[in-house]
């Protein structure tokens, strides 16, 4: 066996040997996604007034769009729980990084 294909055969193990002794939640744990922060203003639907109150909230996805989606349903469930109808989330902001 030529030392060029020993050398790729060592390198391929060597990139495999790690993931022997992996089981599937293993590999779910190594997948990365999107984590978002939103910031919304609580609005009273139809009042043209945006107020001065705001909730946070939290969301994660497969794709930036859909944390930042998450994280605005979670300020708007908050919104319903805590003010009920005619109110919504209004205005928001994100802040989201994939880890």
């Amino acid at each position: 066996m030529s030392h060029k294909i020993r050398a790729a055969m060592v390198s391929a193990l060597l990139v495999l040997v790690p993931l022997a002794g992996a089981t599937s939640a293993d590999a779910v744990a190594l997948k990365k996604k999107w984590h978002s922060s939103a910031t919304c203003a609580v609005e009273k639907i139809g009042s043209g007034d945006h107020g001065n109150k705001q909730l946070k909230g939290s969301g994660t996805g497969k794709s930036k769009k859909a944390a930042e989606n998450a994280a605005q349903s979670d300020v708007q469930e908050q919104i319903s729980q805590k003010y009920g109808k005619g109110y919504r989330a209004h205005h928001c902001t994100f802040r989201s990084v994939f880890k």
